[in-house]
């Protein structure tokens, strides 16, 4: 059972302990529109915050408890605890709650390095934590911050050069593979992908007959 475990590193990591040991956890890095809220979404079964452009401004740790004994719970906060947590029962509404607390967290600035966090207790989910970091973007949109996209780069690469994380890699199965920056920015800090999975999308948009160059 890994539960008990799970339960001690999140324990940890909300006492600010991961600031001075490194401690596992599971980073899911893609670039922009590649599907990393559906991943998640069909992991998790609640609904993300969508929209155009940079959606994600603040990475979002996603901690998953599976109880076959209690309904669908979820609790939403700021993990510096700078505000109440935000509580519901319905999957629909978790989107919501997540977008309060990130607006709270990112105020004026248009970004934060400080985690969402996001509760969940439910029969239907597995006991998982994961981390989802901002979108890989290479410019920013009209209203966002010009240095946006170098912030978010420079936050996902802190996170994936730690030896004891996994990056969890979502690619657009669309998207010439060799120009995502998801896969470059891992095979930078794991070129012999011990640490790196890929989870490729879309995979029923890929144009017939190159089907075979996105199974290499």
């Amino acid at each position: 059972d890994v539960r008990p475990l799970i339960d001690l590193i999140d324990s940890l990591r909300n006492l600010g302990v991961d600031k001075i040991v490194s401690l596992p956890r599971i980073a899911v890095v893609g670039d922009q529109s590649a599907g990393k809220s559906s991943v998640l979404e069909a992991i998790s079964g609640i609904e993300l915050p969508r929209g155009t452009g940079i959606v994600t401004k603040c990475p979002l740790e996603l901690r998953m408890k599976c109880d076959p004994n209690k309904p669908f719970s979820c609790k939403v906060y700021p993990a510096n605890e700078s505000a109440e947590p935000i509580q519901t029962d319905e999957p629909a509404g978790v989107g919501g709650c997540i977008k309060a607390v990130a607006d709270l967290l990112i105020g004026d600035t248009g970004f934060s390095d400080v985690s969402v966090i996001v509760e969940l207790v439910s029969p239907n989910v597995p006991d998982l934590t994961l981390i989802d970091l901002p979108g890989i973007a290479r410019i920013s949109t009209e209203g966002q911050a010009a240095d946006l996209p170098l912030k978010i780069k420079k936050m996902i690469k802190s996170f994936i050069a730690d030896d004891n994380t996994i990056i969890l890699v979502v690619v657009n199965g669309c998207n010439d593979l060799a120009t995502t920056e998801g896969l470059k920015f891992a095979q930078e800090v794991d070129p012999k992908g011990i640490r790196t999975v890929g989870v490729i999308t879309k995979i029923d948009l890929v144009d017939k007959g190159a089907e075979s160059e996105v199974q290499k």
